[in-house]
């Protein structure tokens, strides 16, 4: 039989066990999930996750799903998503590709969270804070500043006799700083010249002679004379012809992955078409220090072209459930030293002044060797590019079709000129 203390000992237990149960149902409706979504090489995924670990450790009521892919197919899975209304909490962006988000609604302002506080921007320069707005709006926050990179092979080029890449090279000059590694060395000078797909390249050879891609209301391109597309697809079809380059068929055949460039393999001398960030992945695919250059000036350049941007910028989507929760993670991400540490260059160069100070003492040669080249960078930039217009996207793949015919022989460069400029009017105009 229960006496009076047995009966009170067995209440009060069971008043312990259902508080215990009530706090850990509580506890379980507290934990919130994110979304995060990324693209990037795999350099990149595993520093991403080790933050993402970080982060959860310190506030383990938040977890963060990873939803990450290479460059390939990234967009056309956001878009798919945007569409659907569906996007993750968290997206990583690119400046080229926020007017269309924006237009449509799809991103928020981060301005409200900025004025009471809840995401610190306090040490972050008003320069970086720029790179994130669009229309007037805080629409993210720039992950770091970068820079378009090519990458060379020193041991390469000395064993060539080659000099080293140099800001004041001309594109002639590179011209022939290809073709003579090509016939020293007898392999390719570069995969290709520039930035030739997503038409990079094109826009500092644009700007170089006063021009630019897009006019400045974004109706319409930004030159009027086609002679400039001719004489910019002439240059790489000299250099297929030589050698010195890929063909079309060896492009074609390329893969995407970074880690697995030609000049990581030792098949070229230098790589063109990247950036400033991602000199420790493409390092690591080689299984040492591959050194940064710039693109080449123009002959008769009436302005500098080469440019600076953030290298990605960082977004919260419109429909997030749990914008407290977004802006605890970005002040983790963007304002914690230890993460910054993980985190790297990998994503630029950082634009908080405290955890870029903390990794400039600390960096190793990797990331000691990109800060170095963002000086230099910073020193031979013209203007900040502006947004790009919503069309962007199909813009860019209508030159890069105009591209490939040309390089296949398909079309002559004067052709593809006169069709592309056709297509990108009817898409700008719409």
């Amino acid at each position: 039989m229960f006496n009076k203390k047995s009966l009170a000992l067995v209440l009060i237990l069971t008043f312990v066990l259902s508080l215990s149960l009530s706090v850990a149902v509580m506890a379980q409706d507290d934990e919130v999930t994110l979304r995060f979504a990324w693209w990037g090489s795999q350099s990149r995924h595993e520093r991403t996750l080790r933050v993402i670990e970080m982060f959860e450790e310190e506030h383990p009521n938040i977890k963060i799903q990873p939803e990450y892919t290479g460059w390939g197919g990234y967009w056309d899975k956001m878009n798919a998503q945007a569409a659907g209304d569906n996007l993750p909490d968290i997206i990583q962006h690119v400046r080229k590709m926020m007017a269309s988000y924006v237009e449509n609604e799809q991103l928020l302002a981060l301005d409200p969270y900025i004025e009471d506080g809840t995401l610190d921007v306090s040490k972050i320069g008003e320069s970086y804070l720029e790179m994130g707005r669009a229309y007037g709006k805080q629409m993210g926050l720039a992950t770091g500043v970068n820079a378009p990179a090519g990458y060379y092979d020193k041991e390469l080029f000395d064993a060539a006799g080659v000099d080293y890449p140099s800001p004041e090279d001309t594109w002639k000059d590179r011209a022939e700083m290809f073709k003579k590694l090509h016939e020293e060395l007898g392999i390719l000078g570069a995969a290709t010249p520039a930035s030739q797909e997503e038409g990079n390249g094109f826009v500092v050879w644009l700007r170089q002679h006063g021009q630019s891609f897009f006019s400045e209301d974004g109706k319409s391109l930004g030159y009027d004379d086609d002679q400039l597309f001719v004489d910019y697809m002439n240059y790489d079809l000299e250099l297929i012809d030589s050698g010195a380059v890929q063909d079309a068929m060896q492009r074609q055949e390329s893969p995407d992955a970074i880690e697995q460039d030609p000049v990581t393999q030792g098949e070229a001398a230098t790589a063109t078409n990247y950036w400033s960030n991602q000199l420790p992945a493409i390092s690591n695919g080689a299984g040492k220090l591959l050194h940064p250059f710039l693109y080449p000036k123009a002959e008769d350049q009436v302005q500098e072209g080469r440019f600076m941007k953030p290298a990605m910028v960082m977004t919260v989507a419109k429909s997030t459930e749990h914008p407290e929760e977004v802006m605890t993670f970005l002040n983790f991400w963007f304002n914690n030293i230890e993460a910054g540490k993980v985190i790297g260059t990998d994503r630029g160069v950082p634009t908080n002044s405290e955890v870029r100070k903390a990794l400039k003492a600390d960096a190793d040669k990797y990331d000691q060797a990109v800060f170095d080249f963002i000086e230099v960078a910073a020193e031979n930039a013209g203007p900040v590019l502006p947004l790009q217009p919503p069309a962007f996207s199909e813009v860019t793949t209508a030159f890069a079709d105009q591209y490939w015919e040309v390089i296949y022989g398909m079309k002559t460069p004067a052709e593809a000129a006169a069709d592309f400029r056709e297509e990108a009017t009817k898409l700008l105009s719409r």
